[in-house]
């Protein structure tokens, strides 16, 4: 592994996984509603869709890391898949915690915090990854965890459960409306019985 280039990718990582985060947040629009742009971008306001679009970020850049640089595979697989839990649950508790108390969001609140989480979780990700303990053992477990994320990711927008995580902020929907699905998923879905 070359060294100096993995933590230059590291640090690289904290300003394009934002970045790519936030192009994430729009895609959905930008792509017409189309489904694709609603498996890769956020389709509402709810504290999943912006914790899938920064998981999706956070694990793009994760491959372009590990082609790029070369770290032990197992050690960064399994640094990968902390540093992406330590994000998705640190955005939640926060933003929980912080609402409960002023009883509504705010986005320069939210985005702020946001950019601290991927920094800590690319900070995190790095000394693991270089880290004397051995973490490759748990290779097995991480894969298990990103495929469930990468199925969560597939799934919720379309069928999100109906809890506090998945409602949107703003119109208190969940996921994609079904008079939003587009053409050939539309007919799949009304086909199979899955339009709600």
């Amino acid at each position: 592994m070359n060294k100096k280039l993995f933590r230059t990718l590291e640090l690289w990582g904290i300003p394009v996984v934002f970045l790519m985060a936030s192009f994430l947040h729009g895609i959905y629009e930008w792509s017409g509603r189309s489904v694709l742009g609603a498996l890769v971008g956020a389709v509402n306001e709810s504290v999943w869709e912006h914790l899938k679009i920064f998981a999706q970020a956070y694990l793009i850049w994760g491959a372009v890391e590990l082609l790029w640089a070369n770290p032990p595979m197992r050690q960064f697989v399994v640094a990968k898949t902390l540093g992406v839990c330590f994000l998705l649950i640190s955005i939640t508790i926060f933003f929980y915690t912080y609402t409960f108390f002023t009883k509504r969001a705010y986005l320069v609140l939210d985005i702020g915090a946001s950019f601290i989480f991927v920094v800590l979780s690319q900070m995190l990700s790095m000394k693991l990854t270089q880290s004397s303990v051995k973490l490759s053992s748990y290779f097995p477990v991480a894969v298990m965890m990103l495929v469930l994320i990468f199925i969560m990711i597939l799934c919720f927008s379309y069928y999100p459960p109906k809890i506090f995580l998945f409602r949107d902020n703003v119109t208190g929907g969940f996921g994609v409306k079904a008079g939003e699905l587009d053409g050939a998923f539309r007919v799949l879905c009304e086909k199979c019985d899955f339009v709600r």
